[in-house]
């Protein structure tokens, strides 16, 4: 996948994690937020569906690598912002970071919303690459 195309990819996911770590648009507050949650994983299948190309497992697991760094990313810079990531963690991230001592609390926090964004990057390009080589497959089939 062409550097551009990859990095668009990327970038589209962007806004809605700013904003809802800002708090500007909460996780699930409205249309506002599912257009920015649900548009670049729709380009994402679009891309996979229409595009052609030689790895298109490779190119969506990668991409999704990206997406998970550019989560991880956005999520430490805005940690600390007045409306931030770090003012109203995760329940989950909460619980899990309570189980360290007090030298070890705030890289817990850390690393596990850096895991938990990672994760759903990985999940979200694996997605998208079985659903490139499946379009792959279909259109190698129907070619014949």
């Amino acid at each position: 996948m062409p550097t551009r195309l990859l990095l668009l990819l990327v970038a589209l996911g962007l806004p809605r994690t700013v904003l809802a770590d800002l708090d500007l648009v909460p996780p699930e507050s409205g249309p506002l937020y599912y257009l920015l949650a649900l548009t670049p994983f729709a380009a994402w299948l679009l891309v996979a569906t229409v595009r052609e190309s030689r790895r298109p497992f490779a190119d969506f697991l990668v991409l999704g690598i990206l997406y998970g760094l550019s989560l991880a990313v956005a999520h430490q810079v805005l940690w600390n912002a007045a409306a931030g990531y770090g003012q109203s963690p995760p329940a989950d991230a909460v619980e899990f970071a309570e189980r360290f001592g007090a030298g070890w609390h705030e890289f817990a926090f850390r690393a596990y919303t850096s895991g938990i964004a990672m994760s759903i990057g990985l999940g979200t390009g694996l997605v998208a690459a079985l659903v490139a080589v499946g379009a792959r497959v279909w259109r190698s089939h129907r070619a014949h």
